[in-house]
């Protein structure tokens, strides 16, 4: 995470010769957001930015953030007790002004800031943040048992091993001792636990928002902390949001006095914006764009990988419950390819489900290297019959795991078939809820998902995947589960890492999805733009953008 005078840039001729080798393939309860008119916000001013984004939010709840467009405006509003150093990447005070953690790692005090301001005026205090991790840990109960947790799993039981009062759940308290000490107190160590406060899941909100009896005012009044504010609105007529700096904002806000986050899910209608200067910043370029872009004279970023494209199965399914069914399907995908034809370079073909970059691979973990003839072999010695198999992918939308999911979808359901697998499409417009229908659907036999880390520890991946029971891959393994139960408590550092290495080595034996690629995003800037704040978490804070006529 650096500035861009010393990033990597993506090589044009590079990128070029990218272009020239992509395979052509087939392509193309909610919040009330602001809405905006058309008028004329996108014109260039030296106090106003446009971002060509992805989707709008799922909500503006913090504690039910799990996507990365969600989290992109969430670490807008709202700020976490723990920050992210933006040159190392490593954890600093934010909210928390200081902290000690105990000799037996199960207390952990910190020092809340003073005279920091919510947008509503209202102080922080050491209440309102305990208010906050005690709602956190009862949002099953306050949005209805079941209803918020059947999809993705949430930070909070995933960083904490449940929710509150759950007897899984290692957070034994959370306790005011006075107006500026908040003192959490374990039940068992958490050893990534300052790694995971930075999470946006975790940014806090103004108690005059926590209301039980309506849950959903969190997010249809987002009050926080953070540099910028939500702009309300009565027009109805666009789907804009707009963010404008809070006056007093406690460390003073240097960027850009309004930013404008425009979603636009297909990649080419984020190009034409930013070529016709409507928009400053064009997020998840995409191979089929490179081209116009290095032709233009674009200055293009890239973020270090940190995400995980995989195909996952459903075990539920009659046919994707045999291992050997599975194991041909693995080998059937040529990943390498995958890879060089349809992401950008400097992406890599992923055969666990951890980024390189942590240290945990281990090398006796199973492959599953491409073996066309092996697939076939495999699948005519089960009982498979040449049933037609459901599998769901996204369509209109570009995700940092998954830039271009028609072409992905195209790629590995030629493998498939090549090896004897029937496939049946379904695809599902990412805003039509598609995470929800691949979750509610017990005839899918196959999906494409993936996960951006969100902060620098295995868990961070392993956890929500395979650490608890979940509809996605119908996969609960009690061995995973503990080994990842003593990963989470393990202080020494070797002895941890082993412990990561044994649960990889678990889950490419028993295989409930398939790592695919480490993907490298990137992002295209006009001329207006001297410097963004990449991250490969997406701790990417506009109040750090810096601009030419600022």
């Amino acid at each position: 995470m650096k500035k861009i005078s010393r990033r990597r840039f993506l090589d044009a001729s590079s990128a070029a010769g990218a272009v020239a080798a992509l395979t052509t393939a087939t392509s193309d309860p909610a919040p009330e957001f602001p809405e905006y008119p058309d008028d004329g916000t996108a014109e260039p001013r030296a106090d106003r930015i446009t971002i060509a984004g992805i989707h709008r939010p799922q909500s503006l709840d913090p504690g039910l953030a799990t996507d990365s467009e969600t989290e992109r405006i969430i670490r807008q509003i709202f700020e976490p007790l723990i920050g992210i150093d933006q040159n190392t990447g490593s954890f600093e005070p934010l909210l928390a002004q200081e902290w000690e953690v105990s000799d037996d790692e199960l207390t952990y005090t910190f020092t809340v800031r003073r005279n920091v301001l919510f947008h509503d005026g209202s102080e922080l205090t050491a209440e309102t943040v305990v208010e906050n991790f005690q709602r956190w840990g009862r949002l099953d109960f306050l949005y209805g048992f079941g209803n918020i947790s059947q999809s993705v799993p949430l930070a909070f039981p995933t960083v904490f091993g449940g929710f509150m009062d759950a007897e899984e759940c290692v957070l034994e308290s959370v306790e005011a001792a006075d107006d500026r000490t908040v003192v959490l107190t374990l039940r068992e160590p958490v050893v990534y636990l300052l790694q995971a406060l930075t999470l946006p899941a975790f940014g806090i909100a103004s108690a005059q928002v926590l209301v039980d009896s309506d849950p959903g005012l969190a997010s249809r009044s987002p009050v926080g902390t953070g540099p910028y504010e939500l702009i309300e609105t009565d027009t109805e007529d666009n789907s804009q949001l707009r963010l404008r700096a809070f006056p007093q904002y406690w460390d003073g806000a240097e960027g850009p006095e309004e930013v404008i986050v425009h979603p636009l899910p297909r990649s080419f209608d984020r190009l034409r914006e930013l070529q016709r200067g409507q928009v400053d910043i064009y997020d998840l370029i995409t191979v089929d764009n490179l081209r116009s872009l290095v032709q233009s004279g674009r200055m293009i970023l890239q973020r270090d990988p940190f995400s995980i494209l995989y195909m996952g199965f459903n075990l539920d399914h009659p046919v994707m419950s045999d291992i050997t069914v599975r194991e041909a399907a693995a080998r059937a995908v040529n990943r390498p390819q995958l890879v060089q034809e349809i992401f950008l370079e400097g992406s890599r073909p992923a055969y666990q489900f951890t980024p390189a970059a942590l240290s945990v691979h281990s090398d006796t973990a199973q492959q599953y290297s491409y073996s066309p003839t092996e697939a076939a072999d495999l699948l005519a010695e089960s009982e498979y019959d040449g049933e037609p198999l459901d599998f769901y992918y996204p369509i209109s939308t570009t995700r940092s795991y998954l830039p271009r999911p028609e072409a992905v979808f195209a790629a590995i359901a030629a493998d498939l078939t090549a090896a004897g697998f029937t496939i049946r499409p379904k695809p599902v417009r990412w805003d039509d809820g598609y995470v929800d229908q691949v979750m509610g659907d017990s005839s899918r036999a196959l999906h494409l998902l993936g996960r951006n880390g969100g902060f620098r520890s295995p868990h961070a991946f392993l956890s929500p995947l395979f650490g608890q029971a979940t509809r996605e891959f119908n996969f609960d393994d009690a061995d995973l589960v503990d080994l990842l139960n003593e990963a989470r408590g393990e202080s020494e550092e070797e002895a941890r890492a082993e412990l990561y290495r044994e649960t990889a080595d678990l889950i490419q034996e028993r295989l409930p999805a398939l790592p695919l690629a480490y993907p490298i995003s990137g992002l295209a800037l006009n001329s207006r733009v001297t410097d963004y704040p990449m991250s490969p978490v997406l701790n990417e804070r506009f109040q750090e953008i810096r601009l030419n006529d600022m």
